[in-house]
């Protein structure tokens, strides 16, 4: 039986949604690099978005683990107490994440720093050693890696849950010290004249709108940005689904629910690392074009593992694969019953789907270098 004291919801201006919009659109954080100059500008256009879901699909050797370590390096760089949660569901090489900030670091600490001289920019080489502090910068910032193992798919969703808990207990213990209260509950009362001193930028939250009385939209808090990388989500996922398709679809669909809540709700940069399935047709004519091909180019035969369900729950599906360089590379691989391995490869970032439409059909180029390093590289 409805109550009959309820009243309607108070009217809210669409002035004041959008208001709140643009407001949390300035408080969003700038998308995280991708490690590589040409695949920020020509296919992320700017990065991975924070408050958004990409998967990065790609089979073994494409160097799908390393571009998430590079987005947890600019991560990790970019904000100073910026976490980072990382569920692993195999034995992924954490040296390997060491050896990226590293690089990265050295990098930064080696560019040479301009200055602005009237109308002429004048180079000035950095005289700092720029292997100075490397390491220690370098421990700090793994100390903000939780890493998180999970062998099944309750693990993940385990994890997942942990790690938003962990930011909401953040949130409730800086909202009492900002208020004098410590987070065990007990009222500390600041000296007047220190208090300005002890509390000089209580947590920060955005100005409250109101349409009519009793009418109020708060816009998010200032807070630090957060990641959460899962690598691999195709090995506990497949598993599940071979067991029961209905079943597994249910659970995924739910999970991801969740995920998408925390994702936006936190503003958070979540990374899924997922695997490929082939699409070869079993003719030698290597490029023939599938009615299931997802990929832009005609001699790209492969798709995202997990099927086309799991991209509607995603944000931005990417989707990476190895070509070769040039024609002598490609006379080397599709004339030998692409059995040869001796030839020259370009790895190709593509965009498949952006829930906005801005990036979908984009692509780059890259090659890894080192094997820590995404080196931009004209075909």
């Amino acid at each position: 039986m409805a109550d009959p004291h309820a009243a309607a919801a108070p009217p809210l201006l669409g002035s004041t949604l959008l208001a709140i919009a643009e407001k949390q659109a300035l408080l969003q954080p700038s998308p995280a690099s991708s490690g590589n100059h040409a695949i920020d500008t020509d296919a992320l256009d700017g990065g991975y978005r924070y408050g958004e879901i990409t998967c990065i699909a790609g089979a073994s050797g494409t160097g799908k683990t390393l571009l998430a370590f590079q987005a947890i390096a600019s991560h990790l760089i970019t904000h100073k107490e910026g976490e980072v949660a990382l569920i692993a569901t195999t034995d992924i090489p954490l040296t390997r994440l060491k050896d990226v900030l590293v690089n990265r670091i050295t990098r930064q600490k080696r560019a040479p720093e301009f200055c602005e001289s009237g109308y002429v920019y004048r180079k000035q080489v950095a005289t700092a050693d720029p292997t100075q502090d490397v390491e220690s910068d370098v421990a700090s910032m793994l100390e903000r890696v939780r890493l998180s193992r999970a062998f099944d798919f309750p693990g993940v969703a385990e994890a997942i849950g942990e790690f938003g808990a962990r930011l909401d207990a953040h949130d409730v213990k800086d909202e009492a010290e900002s208020h004098g209260v410590d987070h065990r509950g007990a009222r500390t009362v600041a000296d007047s004249e220190d208090e300005v001193e002890s509390n000089p930028s209580p947590k920060k939250k955005d100005h409250v709108y109101e349409d009519a009385p009793g009418a109020r939209v708060e816009a998010a808090e200032i807070i630090p940005a957060s990641m959460i990388v899962i690598d691999n989500v195709a090995n506990v996922l497949g598993s599940m689904m071979t067991k029961s398709q209905l079943q597994g679809h249910a659970m995924l669909a739910n999970c991801m629910r969740s995920l998408q809540h925390l994702t936006k709700r936190r503003s958070i940069c979540t990374l899924l690392v997922n695997a490929a399935v082939a699409l070869r047709p079993q003719s030698t004519q290597y490029q023939r074009k599938t009615d299931e091909q997802v990929s832009i180019f005609a001699s790209i035969l492969g798709k995202p593992a997990l099927g086309k369900h799991f991209s509607f729950l995603i944000d931005t599906s990417v989707f990476l694969s190895m070509l070769p360089r040039s024609k002598d590379d490609a006379d080397i691989a599709y004339n030998d019953g692409h059995e040869a391995r001796d030839y020259e490869k370009v790895g190709i970032f593509e965009v498949l789907k952006d829930r906005h439409g801005i990036r979908e059909g984009r692509w780059s180029v890259f090659r890894i270098r080192e094997g820590v390093e995404l080196h931009s590289r004209k075909v």
